[in-house]
């Protein structure tokens, strides 16, 4: 099946940045934007998407329908648009690309499966320099949306199995967003202490390749903790479904949350321990 026309379902950050690739690329890209709010139309205007104005219109005249919502929602949205295919008598494809469990993914193909061809989709990177991400793909159709690499996309066909594709995902974002955490959090420990100098030495000088690996996500993480941290009870899930313990990731997922609730900017930060002093600081300023 050629992708010549693609809903995709959720027009924030990484939706916008999709849509306006494959739209860049003569792929029609096509939304549903009821209820949704004017920032959100105009982010989909700027990308070329086209407003269809119900589920049923996109369903019907796509190839293949991307979900790029919240892992809080997928569940909900997939069982919606299955239903949606089987009132409309057509079937097609659907691309699960929230960030959720494994086991959560086989959920949604056990209940849409009949409707709809469920691919598993985990993307690795971000919307900013999405032509260095890569689109990590599994299931029995999965080759078929590996042709998303025509309309300039890195794409990675892990197997033929619903599942691998989002547990690649999560054990990346768990690793970076967890690690990350409980790195700021020494850091934030330090710093109290006045032991930070100390400590960043000896780091430098006994694990430099993590302290890089942190300098790298940390400065990021304040301003999107809230939103980032909705992964990691996935993540948990994840653990937890095969057979080990998950409570590591969930505690990230409450610390996650604080650092969010904090309200901070600490995009162009040079590394952690300055985002680090700076929560400091404006604690002792309260």
């Amino acid at each position: 099946m050629s992708l010549k026309t693609i809903g995709v379902l959720g027009i924030g950050e990484m939706g916008t940045a999709v849509a306006k690739l494959l739209h860049d690329n003569g792929v029609r890209v096509v939304t549903t934007l009821d209820g949704r709010s004017a920032k959100t139309k105009t982010n989909a205007a700027t990308a070329g998407v086209e407003d269809l104005g119900s589920l049923g219109e996109v369903v019907k005249v796509s190839d293949l329908v991307l979900s790029m919502l919240s892992s809080k929602v997928a569940q909900q949205v997939a069982h919606l648009v299955g239903q949606t295919a089987k009132d409309l008598g057509v079937h097609s494809m659907y691309g699960e690309f929230n960030a959720i469990a494994p086991t959560t993914v086989q959920t949604i193909e056990k209940d849409i499966g009949d409707m709809m061809d469920v691919v598993d989709g985990g993307i690795v990177g971000g919307p900013n320099n999405l032509l260095a991400a890569t689109f990590y793909l599994s299931g029995p159709r999965a080759y078929e949306v590996a042709a998303l690499s025509d309309f300039g996309f890195n794409t990675r066909v892990l197997g033929d199995v619903v599942g691998q594709a989002s547990g690649m995902k999560l054990c990346y974002a768990g690793m970076t967003k967890g690690l990350s955490t409980m790195a700021l959090d020494l850091l934030l420990a330090a710093g109290s202490l006045g032991v930070d100098g100390p400590v960043l030495e000896q780091y430098q000088r006994s694990m430099s390749g993590v302290l890089e690996f942190i300098n790298r996500f940390v400065p990021g993480n304040p301003k999107r903790a809230v939103r980032r941290s909705e992964e990691m009870p996935e993540v948990a899930t994840m653990i937890d479904s095969l057979g080990f313990d998950g409570s590591i990731h969930r505690a990230a997922y409450e610390r996650m949350k604080w650092l969010g609730h904090l309200e901070l900017d600490t995009d162009g930060f040079p590394d952690a321990a300055s985002v680090a002093h700076h929560i400091i600081n404006q604690k002792k300023r309260k």
